[in-house]
């Protein structure tokens, strides 16, 4: 099921790398056509999209996704798992590569 169409095939990988963070099954399709754009219509027939493996994580994949959606505020955060402090617009941490949902 196709759980989020991208601008462009980078911020497709990014969403489908942030959703496998959490232990979502997932897999970016579409790249192809993305290059094609020009000669097919622009929108989201020619978009790259992230695609989910197992509809029973549906859920928690849109609410992940709505969060990255979200307008990323300039303020720090703290990972949870190594206590690092993080910028604002990273949603993995870079030190340990824990996701931003587990942060304070």
């Amino acid at each position: 099921m196709k759980i989020f169409s991208a601008n462009n095939p980078p911020q497709a990988h990014i969403v489908c790398e942030l959703l496998r963070s959490n232990n979502i099954d997932c897999e970016v399709r579409g790249e192809g056509l993305f290059g094609l754009q020009g000669e097919l219509p622009f929108g989201e027939a020619s978009e790259p999209y992230v695609w989910l493996l197992d509809g029973r994580q549906q859920e928690k994949a849109q609410a992940l996704v709505a969060q990255f959606e979200q307008p990323q505020l300039e303020q720090s955060w703290h990972c949870l798992s190594c206590g690092e402090e993080n910028e604002g617009q990273f949603g993995l941490c870079w030190q340990c590569g824990s996701p931003m949902s587990s942060a304070s």
